[in-house]
């Protein structure tokens, strides 16, 4: 969006705030940027921030008391005509991000962050335009005492054996161990051998190991040129090294960047083409079956089938992430923030998939933004929540307060993953801010994405080498030999004060070498 509009910027001196916990903090009288002052009596203090260029900066310090969780509110307000539209909220370089809603002014939890007693700075930026910041709001205390309660069994009742072990193996390790990921791009070098393509290798250089996860893409699966012998070896190549990948141990993960089915268009994004899931409904909101639009989403959803079940017929195993970042309307999958239609689009996806085409080889995963509650596909619908976070080269945050959101919106149902990252997020901090994601996934280094550079050899190293990032070459042994650690049952004898458990309530037989436990209700952190 363009603006006729030319903001001055704003110097105020850069005073530390003391305020008790609970205390408002005016926008007004935070060190801003790049935002208009703006007076009305609607407002707090009769003044807020108007945030209209993309450049603009509010930054508070709050001096606590003592360290711990706090929860932060942002108030805000878009007038009406404005849209909705996203900010995000830094504590001390921990980010969230606040979805605003249009034609409205309200008070909005962004989440829990852990804060030091002392000094602390919070900063507001804008990740899209055109919205008032009234006031940040500090209370000490989590928001949330949501509880891990998941599931040991995929939502796939006729999941297939190799998918129960994908499953497995991640809910084994969730809470205790984070799977190295990397998204591929161009597949020039793909020669059947997955340690060999361009993206894997740039990790490999990097760190000295092979990422246990790997991204692949429906990229040219569908669409107008689908039937184009270069789009056609592109997704063969990538089913050739996602086989590969499964018969070294490791785990291929699928997204789908859907070109228009309508076909009027060859793109995904929405202001490149017109389509929107309601085009295929009735005015019931029930599939009307007989459109041309309905019918290519069919057949679409069926060609994607078909290369999974070549995966299932090789035995191979994998995680499909169907429909991503729908809630942020970029794409034609989330036109006009339609959530009750994207609801509607995923279960046709699971169930053509599952229930008509019999693939039964995926771990289904829902990528949610933090305020998704509408967009939830259902329990039954997905094993896995997912975030995509785009941190500053070289910010190593654990993203924490993401994670926590997720938690809170599944209920602690859900395993919870980071499924496209910049920079990877530190394993220390994963730890000890309980933010342990089951795995990142860098995005493409090919195609100028450059992703992989976003972290510094140094720490590429670091994590790689740490007993709780999970490489390629820790699971060598390949998917024949894996067991359930999870469900052996214990020879040991031991009383209720002596059990150990991970975060996930499930007990372990011994002390872990690192990472969390808890023992007789009280949590321990081993580094």
């Amino acid at each position: 969006m363009k603006h006729l509009l030319l903001l001055a910027l704003s110097m105020m001196s850069f005073g530390v705030v003391r305020a008790q916990d609970g205390a408002k903090l005016e926008a007004e009288d935070a060190a801003y940027e790049n935002c208009e002052l703006v007076e009305g009596t609607q407002y707090s203090g009769g003044k807020a921030l108007a945030m209209k260029e993309s450049n603009g900066k509010i930054t508070f310090k709050y001096n606590a008391s003592e360290g711990g969780k706090f929860t932060v509110y942002v108030g805000y307000d878009c007038p009406k005509g404005w849209g909705a539209k996203v900010f995000d909220v830094s504590v001390n370089g921990n980010k969230s991000s606040i979805q605003t809603k249009a034609d409205i002014a309200e008070e909005a939890e962004v989440g829990t962050f852990i804060m030091n007693a002392g000094e602390n700075k919070i900063e507001i930026t804008p990740s899209w335009t055109w919205y008032l910041i009234d006031y940040i709001r500090v209370a000490s205390g989590s928001s949330s005492s949501v509880e891990f309660n998941i599931a040991a069994a995929p939502v796939d009742a006729k999941a297939t054996e190799a998918a129960k072990k994908v499953y497995t193996f991640l809910y084994d390790n969730f809470g205790k161990k984070t799977i190295s990921g990397m998204m591929t791009g161009d597949m020039t070098t793909a020669n059947g051998d997955v340690t060999q393509h361009e993206d894997v290798q740039a990790v490999y250089k990097a760190s000295g190991k092979y990422p246990a996860l790997v991204g692949f893409d429906f990229l040219f699966a569908t669409g107008r040129t689908e039937d184009e012998d270069w789009c056609k070896d592109y997704t063969n190549k990538g089913i050739g090294l996602a086989k590969d990948l499964y018969r070294r141990g490791g785990l291929p993960a699928f997204t789908w960047h859907w070109h228009d089915p309508s076909r009027v268009t060859d793109d995904f994004y929405s202001d490149k083409c017109t389509v929107k899931i309601a085009d295929a409904l009735n005015a019931d909101g029930s599939w009307n079956t007989s459109s041309d639009l309905y019918k290519n989403m069919v057949k679409d959803i069926h060609t994607i089938a078909d290369y999974f079940l070549q995966l299932q017929e090789a035995g191979a195993a994998c995680i499909f992430r169907p429909l991503h970042e729908a809630s942020g309307g970029w794409f034609w999958w989330g036109r006009n923030k339609d959530a009750a239609a994207f609801v509607k689009l995923y279960h046709l996806i699971f169930d053509e998939m599952v229930n008509v085409k019999g693939v039964h080889n995926v771990i289904w995963v829902w990528n949610a933004g933090v305020d998704d509650a509408d967009w939830n596909p259902g329990d039954d619908y997905y094993d896995i929540v997912s975030a995509d976070i785009y941190n500053a080269a070289f910010d190593y945050s654990s993203s924490y307060s993401t994670f926590d959101k997720l938690k809170s919106l599944t209920g602690g149902k859900k395993i919870i993953a980071l499924s496209e990252n910049g920079p990877i997020p530190d394993i220390e901090k994963e730890i000890e801010e309980e933010a342990v994601w089951s795995w990142w996934m860098p995005w493409y280094n090919s195609w100028d994405g450059k992703y992989v550079d976003q972290t510094s050899a140094e720490e590429w190293k670091k994590c790689m080498s740490d007993e709780r990032v999970i490489t390629l070459e820790d699971l060598a042994e390949g998917w024949g030999t894996y067991i359930d650690t999870a469900i052996k049952s214990l020879k040991t004898a031991e009383t209720a004060n002596q059990a150990i458990y991970d975060l996930q309530g499930r007990r372990l037989s011994e002390v872990p070498a690192k990472g969390i436990y808890i023992q007789a209700g009280k949590k321990y952190v081993i580094k």
